[in-house]
């Protein structure tokens, strides 16, 4: 039987460690400065081109929710990762409001995207909010140029890295035993391919 391959798993696996290894930074784990050097790279590698890989994939097999999730934040961390390279060589970085709207604008995207996300299994509803959370937390960080909503915003994108490798484990956990291991929350998600 000639059957394709499952790049759920490597897509939420690649935006779960990229979404946790960033959010360290805006969580106030550490220093922007003392990433400078690793961010760039990881994003753009990770976040961006193995993300739009598992989209284009996801796509193939016809799952548009991933494909949109994965191929929109495969540019989202392309951006992310040029421009901390931009500020880490010197540049001026943006301002407030305009960052306020970049968040927001994507927030709202991630928005319809958990609207989806609702008819395809809690863990993914539960993704797609957190990820819209911590968008939105920015946006207002952005905006009223309050340190702690963008801790927030850090925190809540740990919690959705988590819930992020929860699926890749459950994608891959499932399809390797053929039945569900790991539930993702509705019973049309959960049956093994």
């Amino acid at each position: 039987m000639n059957k394709s391959a499952n790049f759920s798993a490597l897509g939420y696996g690649a935006f779960a460690v990229t979404l946790w290894l960033t959010s360290m930074t805006a969580a106030d784990w550490f220093s922007p400065s003392v990433n400078a050097l690793v961010l760039p790279p990881l994003t753009i590698v990770l976040g961006g081109c193995v993300l739009a890989i598992a989209g284009i994939f996801a796509s193939l097999r016809g799952s548009t929710l991933d494909a949109m999730l994965f191929l929109s934040f495969a540019a989202y961390w392309w951006v992310h990762g040029l421009v901390q390279d931009k500020l880490a060589a010197g540049a001026a970085p943006a301002s407030p409001g305009w960052l306020g709207w970049y968040y927001i604008v994507w927030a709202f995207l991630v928005f319809c995207i958990w609207i989806a996300a609702c008819k395809n299994g809690v863990a993914r509803m539960l993704f797609t909010l957190g990820l819209c959370l911590s968008l939105l937390a920015y946006a207002l960080a952005g905006w009223t140029q309050i340190d702690a909503l963008t801790v927030l915003g850090g925190y809540l994108g740990l919690v959705t890295a988590v819930v992020g490798i929860y699926i890749a484990a459950a994608e891959m956990i499932n399809e390797a035993y053929g039945h569900v291991v790991l539930p993702l929350g509705d019973t049309t998600s959960d049956r093994a391919p």
